[in-house]
């Protein structure tokens, strides 16, 4: 049997001009996207959970409540992609902290560093996430919660790690976890209320200070 030849067509213009159209159009969808999420999270902390509306998003981004609705079911599918994403970023921060730190020490402060970063750099993910009732939303998607349960399994491999490796006492995994997320979430919380008071100085010195009275509580005796 002959060896059976095959060739590669370029591509007609008119194919080029069919993928360039698509291209250009899935960049529009994604754009118009962006600018939803973005009108959503600043509308939420302005008038909250119960004054939040696809009608404001709409009128804010200078579309009709229809166009909202062909991305969005309804607010609360809307809100909870805005959290989504979120976390998902804030997930991708502190696995990055993590993964650069040289020691169980090293990496459990980098995560706090990372927390408090991430909520200021941040802040309307931040306070969407957890100081604005962002539970109102979880509750209606709880089977798609993965990257809000992967910013906290980062944190507890860090603490278990570091109780393997001997360099802080044996407890309860999930129980010291928590307790640094409260530290950190706290420094985070109060820098949001009142940045006046809590300069870009004072919360990098307090939230150092911070981490080393937790691990000097939390080595080996």
């Amino acid at each position: 049997m002959g060896k059976e030849m095959t060739t590669k067509t370029k591509p007609t213009q008119a194919q080029r001009v069919r993928r360039a159209s698509r291209a250009r159009r899935e960049q529009q969808k994604e754009g118009l996207r962006r600018a939803i999420l973005d009108a959503s999270g600043a509308l939420f902390l302005e008038h909250g959970y119960e004054g939040f509306s696809m009608r404001r998003v709409a009128e804010r981004i200078g579309y009709s409540a229809t166009t909202i609705y062909r991305y969005y079911e309804n607010k609360d599918d809307l809100l909870f992609d805005v959290v989504r994403e979120g976390f998902v970023e804030f997930a991708r921060e502190l696995r990055e902290a993590a993964e650069g730190a040289r020691s169980p020490l090293k990496r459990l402060e980098a995560l706090g560093r990372a927390y408090v970063n991430f909520g200021l750099d941040n802040p309307v993910y931040y306070q969407m996430m957890f100081m604005q009732r962002a539970d109102l939303v979880f509750e209606i998607k709880r089977e798609k919660t993965e990257p809000m349960v992967a910013s906290f399994d980062t944190l507890q491999q860090a603490v278990r790690a570091a109780m393997d490796a001997g360099a802080i006492r044996r407890g309860d995994v999930e129980t010291l976890s928590q307790v640094v997320w409260a530290l950190v979430h706290g420094i985070t919380a109060l820098a949001l209320a009142d940045p006046r008071r809590f300069t870009p100085e004072v919360v990098e010195k307090s939230t150092r200070q911070a981490m080393r009275m937790m691990m000097d509580g939390l080595r080996q005796q």
